[in-house]
């Protein structure tokens, strides 16, 4: 009886020990798996080669929180009957939707001559933020204008625009008004202290306004630096300031400004104005192949356009070489920290339209 005893406390305590032992094998060898999943997950070398699949897994899920039907979610159909009865925000969606300015799901056509049609018809019709955007379409005509008689032209036409909706503090209007005011300075040559203290001063108010185009042009001045703009007293308000300047590229990336992700990858990269780190390089490069226009509307970019996206791709290939597959990594963890704190596609075009209101 005894031995029996003894028989069944030795079973029951080789059983625990082996017990213990498997228990302890299988946490391990979780641990170890896990670990490899999260590294191969987060090493994605392709990333730097597929801009229209960069961070998909990290970006398209937000899309799932938006519930509810919009302007944006209607049909063709419904819209062409609210258009057809001459409604402002309708013709002005419907502006949109034939725009790049959309995101590709929510565009009925790209037609640029239709999209400025619908514009003015909005901008007639009394929407203020209709005035706002044909006023930066026509003077991104007068940009690029070599004739200088028509740039003169579009730029009064653009101005006229453009101040309508400033009197009506939108600050897309002011952010035009303030761009023309600086672009007429240099154009000419002339040099117009006092325009140019206006037009950056029109900039710091539609950046307050959350304008992420004033923001990226606050960086470009910022980092540039120009001598003579003076507050009452006669102390330099604009001066060169590199911290300054990344602070307001920042602020505009983080609302899917693309051009802005792209010079803060070039600041980290060359370290002209901030020091080197190539690591944030990197991760404001994988930000910038996520913003980048994809699929038909990269096919449509201007020739210029199109060359300034390859290039940045080919920049973020070759810096992926110089890294280390921990600084990869950290990168990528960056960039997705920047990404979730962005709206969607979606909630940017819906806050745009939010704002015409």
């Amino acid at each position: 009886m005894n031995s029996f005893r003894q028989f069944v406390r030795s079973a029951a305590h080789q059983g625990l020990r082996w017990f213990v032992r498997l228990r302890m094998t299988m946490a391990v060898g979780f641990v170890l798996l896990f670990t490899v999943y999260e590294f191969k997950r987060s090493y994605k070398t392709e990333l730097v080669s597929l801009p229209g699949s960069v961070w998909q897994d990290l970006v398209d899920w937000k899309d799932l929180k938006w519930h509810g039907k919009s302007y944006l979610d209607k049909e063709v159909k419904e819209l062409e009957e609210q258009v057809k009865k001459e409604e402002p925000f309708a013709l002005y969606v419907y502006a949109l939707r034939h725009s790049d300015r959309l995101p590709a799901p929510y565009q009925i056509k790209v037609d640029r001559a239709v999209a400025r049609e619908y514009h003015e018809k909005a901008a007639n019709a009394g929407l203020v933020r209709a005035k706002a955007v044909l006023a930066l379409l026509i003077f991104k005509e007068a940009e690029k204008e070599t004739d200088a008689i028509k740039a003169r032209a579009l730029i009064a036409e653009a101005d006229m625009w453009a101040q309508k909706a400033s009197k009506n503090q939108d600050a897309l209007g002011m952010r035009v008004c303030g761009e023309i005011l600086l672009f007429t300075s240099t154009k000419t040559g002339s040099e117009n202290r006092e325009d140019e203290e206006k037009g950056y001063r029109l900039l710091i108010k539609a950046a307050d306004r959350g304008n992420r185009g004033a923001m990226r042009k606050l960086g470009d001045l910022t980092a540039e630096g120009r001598v003579g703009f003076t507050d009452e007293r006669g102390n330099p308000i604009l001066v060169q300031n590199f911290t300054q300047a990344l602070a307001y590229y920042e602020q505009a990336a983080l609302m899917r400004d693309y051009d802005a992700s792209q010079s803060l990858a070039a600041a980290y990269e060359d370290g002209k104005i901030a020091p080197i780190d190539l690591v944030k390089a990197y991760g404001w490069n994988l930000v910038a192949a996520q913003l980048a226009p994809k699929g038909e509307a990269a096919l449509k970019l201007k020739p210029d356009d199109f060359k300034k996206m390859q290039d940045q791709l080919t920049r973020t290939k070759a810096l992926a070489v110089r890294m280390s597959a921990g600084d990869l990594t950290a990168a990528q963890n960056l960039a997705r920290n920047y990404l979730t704190r962005m709206p969607t596609e979606k909630e940017d075009a819906e806050r745009s339209l939010l704002k015409a209101r």
